[in-house]
């Protein structure tokens, strides 16, 4: 018995912390066979073709754009302390929504904001944290974009 608790306690803390790790997110991809919400670690090396694009996000909302080259493109490495999981979780989810028939998306009262409004990862989160996850997804789109340019 005391085997299987232990057991059970080394793999929860190697799932732990193999969620930490994740560094960025897959905001949008050319490349077809990357797809978006996917949970990338700095450093880690990505199979990414040449002249296709990747663009990450991470936990703190800086925009990184890697581009594809012959061997691929590798993920800017991070100084900071370990990536907020809650955070990098909660923008894959807006990102790779779940499945049609659950409630996802809709704001049961009151009104949304104008995504406009919405200019840091934090404020997006919060907005679909509230039920406004279209609002959240536009703003999202928008973060992503204007840090492509």
């Amino acid at each position: 018995m005391r085997r299987s608790i232990v057991g059970i306690a080394v793999a929860i803390a190697a799932m732990a912390g193999a969620a930490r790790a994740a560094d960025y997110v897959v905001v949008k991809s050319t490349d077809p066979d990357i797809k978006a919400g996917l949970a990338l670690n700095g450093g880690q090396k990505v199979a990414l073709g040449a002249g296709k694009t990747l663009t990450l996000i991470a936990a703190a909302g800086d925009v990184t754009t890697l581009k594809g080259g012959p061997s691929g493109a590798t993920t800017p490495a991070r100084r900071t302390a370990a990536a907020d999981v809650g955070k990098l979780e909660s923008l894959r989810t807006l990102i790779d929504p779940p499945p049609p028939g659950r409630t996802f998306g809709g704001r049961r009262g009151g009104v949304c904001p104008d995504p406009t409004t919405l200019k840091t990862l934090d404020d997006i989160l919060a907005v679909q944290a509230d039920g406004c996850a279209s609002a959240a997804r536009q703003a999202l789109d928008a973060l992503a974009g204007s840090a492509a340019h």
